[in-house]
């Protein structure tokens, strides 16, 4: 793997970084042979994948625990995190998409153009900052850091903090979960909104120039019903699919606002396991986030051919 080898072949020693300041030579040596970062790079490589193959992806050198069981204790508040800057930006988009194209060449339309483009060029980690600086320094309504306050906790069932705390009755918690959320999943969700907002105006653009639209148009149904029964289920395959697609590279894509929020996730994690050079734990996660993009890239593609009857019918 790429990852992999620019992490071997990077300067400096992970040895170095692993130990105080202050470690002797003797320490170093000891600690490069048992991770075995004294063998020759073929040897490490050709582990790794034996090891990648049973799964086993090793122990971190951070923190002396498997690379699995890191992941799995990270990986509900980054999905988490994902979920409901993905919903946020579904219930903005749409909206926003279907009245640009049916608004198209009037204001209302030029002015989701520029929400979508600003929202897609600006930086996540300059977005980020700036809502603190706002939000949270100057207004003093939301959180900067975190997941919970201090001394808030809630039993944990699922690993999902916002469902735990509806499941277990913590009311408390759940609204500051719900706090503690709304910084980065807006940060999260403002390029999606771009997107999504975009893709859905296209769609629904296209789904007007359909003939039956025009029979219904000529029939002298109402607006609403033509968006509720023919613009939206004719455009609702692109928009679900890109959804599908920027739930993949949002999740993998967090790394940058988990940092600026301390959000405890596994892009936290990641940027952690890379400052110190901790090998198992950065090929790990990475490997996790390949994983779950392809999961849902074959899970939209199913979801195609199940919604769209051409492709139902060329598959028989």
């Amino acid at each position: 793997m790429a990852i992999f080898g620019l992490l071997r072949l990077a300067p400096g020693d992970a040895a170095d970084l692993l130990l105080p300041d202050d470690a002797t030579d003797e320490q170093v040596a000891e600690t490069r042979e048992a991770w075995g970062l004294d063998r020759p790079i073929w040897i490490q490589y050709g582990q790794f994948l034996s090891n990648l193959a049973r799964f086993d992806l090793g122990e971190s050198y951070r923190y002396r625990a498997p690379v699995f069981e890191l992941i799995g204790e990270r990986l509900p508040a980054t999905l988490e995190l994902s979920f409901y800057a993905l919903l946020l930006a579904v219930v903005v988009a749409v909206p926003l998409g279907v009245l640009a194209a049916l608004k198209k060449g009037k204001t209302v339309d030029a002015v989701v153009s520029v929400v979508a483009v600003s929202g897609v060029s600006a930086p996540s980690f300059w977005v980020g900052i700036l809502l603190v600086l706002f939000f949270s320094g100057y207004l003093n309504l939301f959180p900067s850091s975190g997941q919970l306050p201090y001394g808030v906790t809630v039993p944990e069932i699922t690993g999902f903090v916002t469902l735990d705390a509806l499941l277990s009755g913590s009311w408390d918690a759940l609204y500051e979960g719900f706090r503690y959320l709304a910084l980065p999943a807006l940060t999260l969700a403002l390029a999606m909104i771009g997107i999504i907002s975009r893709i859905t105006r296209a769609s629904v653009i296209d789904a007007g120039q359909e003939e039956h639209v025009f029979t219904a148009v000529a029939k002298g149904m109402s607006r609403r019903a033509i968006v509720r029964r023919h613009l939206l289920p004719n455009a609702a395959i692109p928009v679900v699919t890109i959804i599908g697609l920027e739930l993949g590279a949002l999740i993998s894509g967090s790394i940058i606002v988990e940092v600026v929020f301390s959000w405890p996730g596994i892009g936290t994690l990641l940027f952690q396991a890379i400052s110190v050079r901790d090998m198992p734990l950065t090929t790990g996660i990475v490997a996790s986030y390949t994983i779950i993009f392809i999961t849902l890239n074959l899970l939209i593609d199913i979801f195609y051919v199940f919604v769209d009857p051409r492709l139902r019918g060329s598959k028989g």
